[in-house]
């Protein structure tokens, strides 16, 4: 069914002229400002992000959802955001990059700027201010000039050493730079750079941290809430084409293995469990001995590397799911959960742990990324998630390869862009079993409905 929906509700982009200039931190500390003035605030990230979304959902109470251009396009953004963002008093949505960064460098395609003009929305720029001053606004003046159409309402400092300096730049700016506000600023501290210090893929997921992070934010923060509102309401409505398609639920039985260790769970995937399965299992693989009993077992990604000690302790639950698969169960894994199912994981420490078994390969971790960006792939022999032929969008992110040796194990993507496994495919499938290095986003492939759909099929035949 569909329906054209007007949805006005205010909204600003956060970006910044880089990659690592503190906009997630000036992004949470925006989100917790307002939350403190009593309003409903909905995150989204631009880009196919699994770590900084847990950030925000942290501070707001509500799943942050992603909108990418590559994996969406502009109609689904603006039906994703509508979806979303209907019933908030605010939208915050943190960039990607630097704010004109694209997918090739040269064109718009995929950059912030480019999905803050599809949602009509105000943007703030997030500006490292160490050692500097009066340059802050040459560069804001150079981020406005550079395209008109990009409307530059307001500025976050970081790394500020004193009261003095911000002062200095709040006068520069605005003296240089006409229609921008200075809506807040980030001390300099050893607190802050210690709670959201980076690992290999990024931040360190919430689920993994101690920290309040709260607290640090409250201590170094400053922001404006009455500017970043007023901003924010200059934002113009948006009319969007929604459609709704109601799912009957079926009589299948899913499993996710979650926990520390398997985080990067698109909030989509899990809500199409509960609405289409009669029964969703949570397992944590460091504390449950056994799989219950599912239909379906999906494995998402995460960091098994940085858990691997107390991922191989799990005996129980390793041998468990190794049996459902070799009785023919349906198992889904990406990235993290492809290295869960190998024989071994071996760390930087050059520390190796067992893992289930499943396939005959061992992981291997690297200090550099062997993949990472946007994936094309064509699936070239059926599996359960996919049928032959069919063109895919995903993306990767991992620091590690698979040393394949197994036989049995047939490989069902070719890879038109991206790494994969390695000599351009991906997507392994053993009995039905398949597990690969792409991510897939559940509204750029409903791949949770096909699953279900398979293990329906197979019920149907096993009678």
């Amino acid at each position: 069914m569909l329906r054209i929906v007007e949805v006005a509700t205010p909204r600003l982009v956060i970006s910044a002229p880089q990659g690592k200039s503190g906009k997630t931190i000036a992004t949470l500390a925006i989100e917790l400002a307002l939350i403190k003035r009593g309003l409903r605030v909905q995150p989204f990230k631009i880009g196919p992000d699994f770590i900084d979304p847990t950030y925000h959902t942290a501070i707001t109470h509500r799943p942050c959802r992603n909108l990418d251009m590559y994996l969406h396009g502009p109609e689904k953004i603006l039906e994703r955001f509508a979806r979303y963002a209907q019933d908030a008093d605010i939208a915050v949505i943190e960039g990607v990059f630097g704010l004109y960064d694209s997918v090739d460098g040269v064109s718009e395609f995929g950059s912030t700027s480019q999905i803050a003009k599809i949602l009509k929305a105000p943007v703030v720029v997030v500006v490292n201010a160490e050692r500097a001053t009066t340059s802050i606004a040459a560069v804001l003046r150079g981020l406005a000039e550079f395209d008109a159409r990009t409307r530059i309402r307001g500025v976050v400092l970081t790394n500020v050493a004193s009261e003095r300096q911000f002062k200095k730049i709040a006068r520069a700016v605005e003296a240089y730079c006409r229609n921008v506000e200075v809506v807040g600023y980030i001390k300099r501290s050893r607190e802050i750079a210690e709670a959201f210090a980076y690992r290999h893929l990024g931040l360190v997921p919430v689920p993994e941290r101690e920290r309040n992070l709260l607290a640090v934010l409250e201590k170094c923060a400053k922001i404006d809430v009455d500017k970043v509102v007023e901003i924010a309401r200059e934002a113009e409505p948006l009319r969007v084409l929604m459609m709704q398609e109601p799912e009957p639920k079926h009589n299948v039985s899913v499993g996710l293995i979650v926990g520390r260790a398997f985080t990067f769970y698109y909030p989509e995937l899990l809500e199409r469990c509960l609405a289409y399965a009669s029964r969703v299992v949570l397992v944590d693989p460091e504390v449950d001995a056994e799989l219950p009993q599912v239909d379906l077992l999906i494995i998402g990604g995460g960091f098994p590397e940085e858990l691997a000690e107390e991922l191989e302790k799990n005996r129980p639950l390793r041998y468990s799911i190794k049996k459902f698969a070799e009785k023919g169960g349906v198992i889904y894994a990406e990235c993290g959960g492809l290295m869960y199912l190998t024989e071994t994981i071996l760390t930087l420490r050059n520390e190796e742990y067992e893992m289930c078994g499943i396939f005959n390969a061992y992981t291997v971790m690297l200090s550099r990324p062997v993949g990472h960006g946007y994936v094309y792939a064509e699936v070239i022999a059926d599996c359960p998630p996919f049928r032959k032929g069919i063109l895919l969008r995903g993306h990767e992110f991992h620091h590690s390869k698979i040393i394949l040796r197994d036989s049995e194990v047939k490989l069902c993507l070719r890879l038109l862009r991206g790494r994969g496994i390695g000599d351009g495919r991906d997507g392994l499938l053993k009995w039905r079993t398949y597990a690969q290095y792409m991510h897939v986003h559940p509204d750029t492939y409903d791949v949770v409905r096909v699953l279900i759909m398979n293990v329906l099929s197979n019920k149907c035949q096993d009678k």
